[in-house]
């Protein structure tokens, strides 16, 4: 179904570009003029077909990758760090070194 969409968007993108030069020929630059408005319509809806299609290609992804995002995840939530019994936050120690450390970002 993904595929359809992106190749009928396609299709409609490819079709647009030949009536534009089609016009071109058959009428001048007056019949490319008075063509190109249908032109860049079909243009549109072809690039927003192509565009669903793409969406729907990006959806199917998410929806196939997730069982093992969730698995990641509630193994990473696992492996959190507990939090210490006297209510502190364990950052709150690497925060602690950042101050009392003699970098400075002009020494670079």
């Amino acid at each position: 179904m993904v595929g359809l969409f992106k190749a009928v968007g396609g299709l409609v993108i490819a079709l647009a570009i030949l009536v534009a030069i089609l016009m071109l020929f058959i009428g001048g630059i007056q019949g490319f003029t008075a063509g190109v408005v249908a032109a860049l319509v079909y243009a549109f809806w072809g690039a927003a077909i192509f565009a669903f299609g793409l969406m729907l290609e990006h959806l199917e992804a998410i929806r196939h990758n997730s069982v093992r995002q969730s698995e990641m995840l509630t193994e990473l939530l696992r492996r959190a760090p507990k939090a210490d019994p006297s209510g502190r936050d364990p950052a709150a120690d690497s925060l602690d070194q950042l101050e009392k450390s003699k970098f400075r970002f002009r020494d670079i």
